[in-house]
């Protein structure tokens, strides 16, 4: 591919597969100018890094996420719910630190290893649903509902209402790239619905606490006080991103991985051992969120240009994840890998993503259950199996179609 002055993220194509492009960039123009959004894209690894451990230079709080809605959106968030406002991913020190020791309270190790069981008997059940078909889609069937079940038990969602909560959580997503006005209503009614459900859960944990992700939210104490409502759903709706839809995206992007590539289903079924790498690489190969933003507070260079203050920044992890300078060979599958887990699919520093730990854990034991109960994985309806999700941010299928042998 040879760089245009017309080529843009903003290009619905680009986004279906960017990866041309950013090899493109890396090498003409690794900070490069887009010309439709006005941003500053970063794609290659040194320079995202650096941009993610330099939070005091470059914001979190950008035109995006957060409390970033327009005053429509806000008198509807005003009137029946909650208004949005900063507190984990688009929020700065010292503010963000008050959140953060908080959510690094509820999610401990500990914690994450005592979910284990649960998450291998939701495994389990759905394994057992689908072992006896001749074709499914693995999104609808497994990718979409595991991490769904796991993060709707934790929030306290009723089972009967999951199918709400999915296409609140796909709403929620939706508002990690840019809106127009006409859509950022639209979201916002769906979103106060979310609150208005969660403010339920949240006043019924206050009254009974229970061992639930969202009663340790609500009932914890951090400088000396407890979160208010406004706080509370700001960081649940966050929750929702970083603990369902990227362990969705990352299922299904590995599942095709083993179905491209058999002996890797071979290999990590005779050795287990090789899970978490096969999780690592799936991570870096096709990263499920490819960028987020952040604000230039003063003039900031990389490598020979300097970025003006005021201006956006567009931090591509996708990108950054198959720089050849830091990963070999980088666009393939390497279950030998050594440094397969410094990819910045979760982000660096202060803002690493808060569930990392628990979408590591799913993902791990998922691809152990699948590869121990099933064979011969394959696409079942030729060049029609994969449909890719659409969208700004995300990267990966909306639809996977597949067959399988049980063991």
């Amino acid at each position: 591919m040879t760089l245009t002055s017309l080529q843009s993220f903003a290009d619905p194509e680009i986004q279906k597969c960017p990866f041309p492009f950013y090899d493109t960039l890396r090498e003409e123009q690794p900070v490069f100018h887009d010309p439709k959004t006005g941003h500053y894209v970063l794609t290659r690894y040194e320079d995202v890094r650096k941009a993610l451990l330099s939070p005091s230079i470059l914001s979190n709080k950008t035109p995006f996420l957060g409390d970033r809605w327009s005053p429509e959106a806000n008198a509807m968030f005003e009137k029946d719910g909650w208004l949005p406002m900063d507190t984990l991913v688009s929020n700065d020190q010292p503010e963000h630190r008050t959140y953060r020791t908080l959510v690094d309270k509820v999610f401990t190790s500990a914690k994450v290893k005592g979910l284990e069981p649960a998450i291998n008997a939701m495994i389990a059940d759905l394994i057992d649903g689908i072992l006896d078909r001749d074709e499914i889609d693995f999104l609808e069937d497994f990718a979409i509902p595991l991490p769904m079940f796991v993060i709707a038990d934790q929030l306290g969602v009723r089972r009967e209402d999951r199918v709400m909560f999915k296409h609140w959580s796909n709403a929620a997503v939706e508002t990690t790239g840019p809106l127009t006005p006409e859509r950022q209503l639209e979201l916002a009614k769906v979103l106060i619905e979310l609150q208005q459900y969660m403010a339920v859960q949240i006043e019924r944990v206050r009254a009974e606490p229970d061992d639930m992700l969202i009663s340790r939210l609500v009932n914890m104490d951090t400088d000396g006080r407890r979160l208010n409502d406004q706080e509370l759903h700001s960081i649940v709706f966050q929750i929702l991103v970083a603990g369902n839809e990227t362990t969705t995206t990352t299922l299904a992007s590995g599942m095709r991985i083993l179905i491209e590539r058999p002996e890797l289903a071979d290999a990590i079924h005779a050795d287990p051992a090789k899970i978490a790498t096969l999780v690592e690489e799936a991570l870096r190969t096709a990263t499920p969120l490819q960028c987020l933003w952040r604000t230039a507070l003063a003039d900031v260079q990389f490598g020979n240009v300097t970025i003006p203050t005021g201006s956006i920044v567009e931090l591509r992890f996708g990108a950054a994840n198959r720089d050849p300078a830091q990963f070999g060979c980088p666009a393939d599958v390497d279950l030998q890998r050594k440094n397969a887990n410094s990819h910045l699919a979760f982000g660096a520093g202060i803002h690493l993503c808060i569930g990392n730990q628990l979408a590591r854990g799913e993902l791990r034991l998922a691809f152990q259950a699948l590869t121990q109960r099933m064979k011969n994985f394959r696409f079942s309806r030729g060049g029609d199996s994969c449909v890719p999700l659409e969208g700004y941010t995300p990267y990966g299928l909306q639809k996977l179609w597949m067959s399988f042998d049980p063991r």
